[in-house]
C-alpha cells in the first residue's frame, strides 16, 4: 500500500489570529486582559509620585507666590502660623507641563555649563559632596565627572522669611538666569489681553489662537516674571553675589523658538512686595493678628483657613524643620476642592485624567496692574544686547 501524502495534524497548536488588513484595524485591536497599558500606568505613577513629594517648604514665603497679582498675604500668614497647607489639585496634563519646564531648565543649564558660564551650587552624584563653583569638570572631593547642578539657593529667611532659588548664574554676564517655557496657557495666565488679541473666529463658530503671531508679539518679559527676577536679584545682593541683571530665556512650546531678554536690577519694582513680606514676619514674631485679605469678602486663598477655623484640627504655631528649598513656578490650569495638610505638603495633584483644556475663548482675568515695562528696563537680545 502506497504511503499517504497527508501530514499528521500538529498537537497542541492554536489557530493564529487573523492579521489586520489595515492600519486602522491594527491600531484598534483590543488588548488582552493581561496586557499592560503603558500610558495609563505612567499617568498613575506620576500622580502618585507627586502625592508623595513633601520637598516644598511651607514655613517660608516663596517668591513665586509673592509675584502673582492675586497674592494674599493673609493666606500666607495663616499657612505659616497654623502649619496647615491647603493643596491645589492638578491633573496629569498639568504635571506633564511642569516636567516639560523642568527639562527645559536642565537643558539650558547644561548649555551654560558646557561653555563655562554657569556658576552656582553643584552636587557630586558619586560622593554626594556639595560645593560652589563655576562650570566644574570633576568633583573636587573624589574627582568624579558625575555631577549635577543644584542652582543658586537664595534666602532672606532671617529678615523677610523669603526663600527661593534662581535657575542659574551667568558669571561672564554678571547676571542671573531664568528659563521660561511659553505657550497658550502661559499667555492666558500672565497676559490674557494678549491672548484675546490673537484669537481667530472660524466660520464654523470655533475659535483658534494664532500662536505664531502671539509669540512674535512678546517683546518684553511678563510682569510677574520681572517681579520674580527682581526678588532674586534683591536676594543675590543680600548674599553679596556680583550680579546686577536678570537674563530671561523664553522658549516657545509650539515651535521651540527662543528669545532672550535682559532686565536690570531695580528694587523699586518690588518694594511693596518686600514690605508685605516683612509685615508677615513681624506679625508672626510678635503674635499680632493676620494682615487684611486682599478681598473685602475673603479670597479663595484665605477662605479655607477661615472655614476650618473651628474644626478638630489644632493649629500649630511657628515654623517647622527644613526639608528642602523648592520654589517651582507653576501655571495652574484648574482649581479643585483643596484638602488641608499639616506642615510641608505634597505638591498639588489630581486624578490622572482630571485636567480639562480651557476654551480659547473662555473668560479671561484682568490685566496685571504692573502694566507694561518701559523699553529701557527690558531689552530683547539675540547676541548679548541688553536694555539699559
Amino acid at each position: 500500500m502506497a504511503p499517504s501524502n497527508r501530514k499528521a495534524p500538529r498537537v497542541g497548536t492554536r489557530k493564529r489570529a487573523p492579521i489586520p488588513t489595515s492600519l486602522s484595524e491594527f491600531l484598534t485591536e483590543k488588548r488582552g486582559a493581561a496586557e499592560e497599558n503603558f500610558l495609563g500606568t505612567v499617568r498613575k505613577d506620576i500622580v502618585e509620585l507627586n502625592k508623595a513629594d513633601n520637598s516644598r517648604r511651607q514655613d517660608i514665603i516663596h517668591p513665586s507666590e509673592m509675584v502673582k497679582t492675586d497674592w494674599c498675604p493673609k493666606a500666607t500668614f495663616l499657612r505659616i502660623q497654623t502649619g496647615i497647607h491647603h493643596k491645589q489639585s492638578f491633573g496629569f496634563q498639568s504635571l506633564n507641563i511642569f516636567d516639560t519646564g523642568h527639562e527645559a531648565h536642565r537643558k539650558w543649564q547644561n548649555r551654560a555649563w558646557r561653555i563655562g558660564w554657569l556658576e552656582g551650587k553643584f552636587k557630586c552624584l558619586h560622593c554626594q559632596h556639595h560645593w560652589w563653583d563655576i562650570s566644574p569638570r570633576h568633583c573636587p572631593a573624589c574627582n568624579s565627572p558625575a555631577m549635577e547642578y543644584a542652582e543658586v539657593p537664595l534666602s532672606a529667611e532671617d529678615t523677610h522669611l523669603i526663600v527661593g532659588h534662581s535657575d542659574g548664574m551667568l558669571t561672564p554676564a554678571k547676571s542671573l538666569l531664568e528659563v521660561k517655557t511659553v505657550g497658550e496657557g502661559t499667555v492666558r495666565f500672565e497676559e490674557p489681553a494678549r491672548l484675546a488679541e490673537h484669537l481667530i473666529d472660524l466660520p464654523d463658530g470655533r475659535t483658534l489662537v494664532d500662536l505664531a503671531a502671539m509669540w512674535a508679539s512678546i517683546k518684553v518679559p511678563f510682569p510677574s516674571h520681572i517681579r520674580q527676577g527682581q526678588i532674586y536679584l534683591w536676594l543675590s545682593q543680600k548674599h553679596g553675589h556680583d550680579v546686577d541683571k536678570m537674563t530671561f530665556v523664553y522658549e516657545s512650546k509650539f515651535n521651540q523658538d527662543v528669545k532672550q531678554f535682559t532686565v536690570r536690577y531695580n528694587p523699586d519694582l518690588i518694594a511693596p512686595l518686600l514690605a508685605k513680606a516683612l509685615d508677615i514676619k513681624e506679625r508672626l514674631d510678635s503674635g499680632r493678628p493676620a494682615p487684611e485679605c486682599v478681598n473685602d469678602t475673603g479670597c479663595k486663598q484665605c477662605k479655607p483657613y477661615l472655614e476650618n477655623a473651628d474644626d478638630s484640627q489644632t493649629p500649630r504655631r511657628g515654623r517647622r524643620e527644613t526639608l528642602g528649598e523648592d520654589d517651582t513656578d507653576t501655571e495652574p490650569t484648574r482649581d479643585e476642592d483643596s484638602q488641608p495638610t499639616r506642615g510641608r505638603a505634597p505638591r498639588p495633584t489630581s486624578q490622572p485624567d482630571g485636567t480639562r483644556r480651557r476654551r480659547t475663548d473662555g473668560s479671561l482675568r484682568g490685566a496685571d496692574p504692573m502694566g507694561r515695562v518701559r523699553r529701557n528696563t527690558a531689552g530683547r537680545s539675540s547676541g548679548g544686547r541688553e536694555g539699559r
